[in-house]
C-alpha cells in the first residue's frame, strides 16, 4: 500500500512529462525569451568565460575554506594534511586506480574496483603527466571540469531563458551543499561536464558532438546513459518536423531519424568501452555486476528505497547518520521532486530536459544501498535550471536559496573534512 502511495505521484508526473514530449509540433522548440531584443547565441558566447571564472572562483573559495578548517580545527597545517583532506571515502580508491591501474589494484585477489568507471581515472592519469602528485592532479582535473561544465549549463539555460536566470542556475549549482565534491578526487566534475555538454549538443542538434560527449558521459558513470533521453526527444522532434514540412511525409521523417540515429546511440559506444575494460581485466564484460554485490549495490524501486531511508532515520534517532545521510537524502528527494513537478506543470523547460530530470532523480534513488544521494544530485544540473525559473522575479526566495545553500555547504564540507559519513 505504501509503495503505491509513493509510486502513483511519480507515474502521474511521468505521464505529464510524456504529454509534453508528444504534444503537437509547435513553431520553435523552446520558450520565448523574457527580454525583447535578447539573442541567446550572443548572450551565451559573450558571458561564457565569466561563468567559467565564476565557477572556478567558487572552487578556490571552497579550497580556502578547507585550508581554514585545517588550520583552526585540524591542529596544524602541512601539505601532507592538505593531501589527506582529499582522501576520504572513495577518493582513495580513485587515487589507487590512477596510480596502479585496474589490473593491479585488487582486494582479496579480486578486481572489486571495476565498479568505478574509467573516464575520470584515465583523464587524471593524463593530467598526472604534467602534475606528478596524484591528489593534486585529481583536484585540478575535477575543478577545471566543473568550471567547464558550468559553461555548458549556462549555455543550455540561455537556449530558453534570459542569461541572468541561466547565471542564477550556475550559482545554485556551485553553492549546492554537496557541491564541494566537484573539487575532490571524485567523478562529479567530469560527469557534470560530459552530461551537460551532451545535453546541449542534443538540444541544438549537433549530433556528432553529442555522440562524443555522450560516450564520455557513459564512460564516467552508468547514469551517463540517461543523456540518451534528451537526444531521443530531439530526434523525435526533428523527425516530426521533417514529416510535416510542405511536401514532407512520414517517409521523410523516418529518413531524418535513421540518418542521425547512429550518432544518437553514441553513449552506447562509451558503455561498450566499459564492457571491454571488464573483459580485459576480469575476462567477463559484465564482471562489474558481480562486484557490485561487495558494495551492497543493486537495483531497487524508488518507493522501497524511500521506505528504508525512513526506517533507518527512525532507527538511528539523533545519531550521526541521521544528519549526514538519511535525513538529507529524504529532504533532497522531496525538494528535487517538487522543483521538477513545478517545472513540468508550468512547462518551464524543453521536454527533453524534463524527461532527463525525471529519470535522473528516479534512477539515482533506485539503489539498494543509497549513501551518496547528495553527491549524485549535485550533478543533476537540470534541477538548478528549473530552480532559476522558480525563483524568477522572486528576489526574497532567491536570497533564501543562496543563504541556505551557503550555510549547508559550509556544514557538510566541515563534516566531510572531519571524516564523518558524508560520501
Amino acid at each position: 500500500m505504501l509503495d503505491a502511495v509513493l509510486s502513483v505521484p511519480l507515474f502521474g508526473l511521468l505521464v505529464l512529462i510524456l504529454c509534453r514530449v508528444f504534444r503537437p509540433v509547435r513553431v520553435g522548440v523552446f520558450s520565448a525569451p523574457e527580454k525583447a531584443g535578447w539573442s541567446p547565441a550572443r548572450a551565451a558566447s559573450g558571458e561564457v568565460w565569466s561563468v567559467f571564472w565564476l565557477a572556478l572562483g567558487v572552487r578556490l573559495l571552497v579550497l580556502a575554506a578547507t585550508l581554514f578548517w585545517l588550520v583552526v580545527y585540524g591542529g596544524s597545517f602541512s601539505f601532507h594534511n592538505l593531501e589527506t583532506a582529499f582522501l576520504h571515502w572513495d577518493a582513495k580508491h580513485y587515487v589507487n586506480l590512477i596510480e596502479q591501474g585496474y589490473s593491479q589494484y585488487q582486494e582479496g585477489g579480486k578486481h572489486l574496483f571495476l565498479v568505478f568507471f574509467p573516464a575520470y581515472v584515465w583523464l587524471t592519469r593524463a593530467v598526472r603527466l604534467l602534475v606528478p602528485n596524484t591528489v593534486l592532479a585529481g583536484v585540478l582535473t575535477s575543478s577545471l571540469c566543473f568550471a567547464w561544465g558550468c559553461c555548458w549549463v549556462y549555455k543550455i539555460g540561455c537556449l530558453y531563458m534570459a542569461p541572468s536566470l541561466a547565471r542564477d542556475a550556475v550559482v545554485y549549482l556551485a553553492l549546492f551543499p554537496f557541491s564541494f565534491f566537484f573539487g575532490e578526487v571524485f567523478t562529479e566534475g567530469l560527469f557534470l561536464l560530459t552530461t551537460a555538454a551532451a545535453c546541449y549538443c542534443a538540444l541544438t542538434r549537433r549530433w556528432w558532438g553529442y555522440a562524443g560527449w555522450g560516450a564520455a558521459a557513459a564512460l564516467t558513470r552508468m547514469t551517463g546513459l540517461l543523456v540518451l533521453l534528451p537526444a531521443g526527444v530531439a530526434l523525435l522532434e526533428l523527425a516530426r518536423e521533417a514529416s510535416r514540412m510542405p511536401g514532407g511525409s512520414i517517409r521523410n521523417g523516418a529518413k531524418a531519424l535513421c540518418k542521425r540515429l547512429p550518432a544518437v546511440l553514441g553513449p552506447l559506444a562509451g558503455m561498450a568501452g566499459y564492457w571491454a575494460l571488464n573483459l580485459y581485466v576480469d575476462g567477463d564484460p559484465f564482471a562489474f555486476l558481480g562486484h557490485q554485490a561487495h558494495w551492497y549495490q543493486g537495483g531497487m524501486w524508488v518507493s522501497r528505497v524511500l521506505r528504508y531511508l525512513w526506517d533507518n532515520l527512525v532507527r538511528t534517532g539523533t545519531g550521526t547518520m541521521t544528519w549526514t545521510v538519511w535525513l538529507p537524502e529524504l529532504v533532497l528527494f522531496a525538494v528535487f521532486l517538487a522543483v521538477l513537478a513545478y517545472a513540468a506543470w508550468k512547462d518551464l523547460a524543453p521536454s527533453g530536459l524534463l524527461l532527463y530530470g525525471f529519470f535522473y532523480l528516479v534512477v539515482n534513488y533506485s539503489l539498494s544501498w543509497l549513501l551518496s544521494a547528495g553527491r549524485y544530485l549535485s550533478c543533476g544540473f537540470v534541477f538548478f535550471l528549473f530552480a532559476a525559473r522558480l525563483t524568477q522575479d522572486r528576489s526574497g526566495l532567491k536570497a533564501l536559496f543562496w543563504a541556505g545553500e551557503g550555510v549547508f555547504l559550509g556544514l557538510y564540507l566541515s563534516a566531510f573534512l572531519a571524516g564523518l559519513p558524508v560520501m
